[in-house]
């Protein structure tokens, strides 16, 4: 018995928020949206160098690419300068995922890109994301966007029944309805609290003290979390995060190969993507 609940424990931190966490956090290398890269060009050794820069630069009121610098900077510098206590926990977590990654998830992923067809990986990943309505939802309605609420309630119904439940996304192809991936970080972020510590997790990869909050809170949010038997949904979850991963094999390895320092790359990216979102 007790083996068995110590299986349980270890497979649930490997899965956890997997699933379409797909969802923007998440796996060390598929979550980073391709914007996201762009942080990692930036001199990763100098932080001073770019404070200085920034206060170099002519302002000009009337000047729309001034304005656009300034808020790259700002980015930047809210990326160098977020706090990182834990560092050699985290340093240790993002070398243990860098590990995992291409020694499990990049060899499993590849294997199974090879063997299935991509319409059937798309409809799979199509239907991940038509299970987690809740988690948008929810968020939707606690930012207020009761419109974007709405529009979620409408491509759930018309993806769960036209499309087959989900496996098709007839609501974006045929009826033009845009869905709004918000999740609690991102509330509570809307709600200008702010990132905390920075925070490497296994499995899960970057994130912060807000965003861990939030990643508890759409837990409870997420159908899968509630399959029983344990083992059929952790074993649902795996699949997911193999299914993900396959669409991003060479991601992370291009965030890596373009990076002096992959780890404060991959922090930069992580923050400067979930500020983004907040701001959509």
């Amino acid at each position: 018995m007790e083996k068995k609940y110590s299986f349980f424990i270890l497979a649930i931190v490997f899965i956890l928020v997997s699933t379409g966490s797909a969802q923007d956090n998440p796996m060390i290398a598929p979550v980073l949206s391709n914007d996201s890269f762009s942080m990692s060009f930036y001199p990763l050794h100098n932080p001073d160098g770019i404070l200085m820069a920034q206060n170099t630069l002519p302002i000009s009121a009337d000047d729309e690419l001034d304005k656009e610098l300034l808020d790259d900077f700002d980015v930047i510098i809210e990326s160098q300068s977020i706090s990182d206590p834990f560092y050699y926990f985290n340093y240790l977590m993002y070398s243990f995922n860098d590990f995992l990654y291409f020694a499990a998830i990049k060899p499993i992923a590849t294997g199974y890109k090879a063997i299935t067809p991509t319409p059937l990986r798309k409809g799979v990943n199509n239907f991940f994301h038509n299970l987690i309505f809740p988690v948008r939802f929810v968020n939707n309605i606690l930012q207020g966007e009761i419109k974007d609420a709405g529009t979620e309630i409408g491509i759930f119904l018309i993806n769960s029944t036209i499309g087959a439940l989900g496996f098709a996304q007839v609501a974006q192809n045929k009826f033009d309805l845009h869905t709004a991936n918000e999740d609690l970080g991102q509330t509570l972020g809307s709600y200008s609290i702010g990132n905390g510590f920075y925070l490497v997790l296994p499995i899960l990869g970057p994130s912060t003290l807000r965003d861990v909050v939030g990643l508890v809170g759409d837990y409870f949010l997420t159908p899968i979390n509630y399959v029983e038997p344990w083992e059929l949904s952790t074993g649902i979850k795996a699949y997911d995060t193999i299914n993900t991963a396959s669409f991003h094999i060479g991601d992370y390895e291009a965030l890596k190969a373009a990076a002096l320092n992959p780890y404060a790359a991959i922090r930069n990216a992580y923050i400067q993507n979930r500020k983004e979102k907040i701001k959509e």
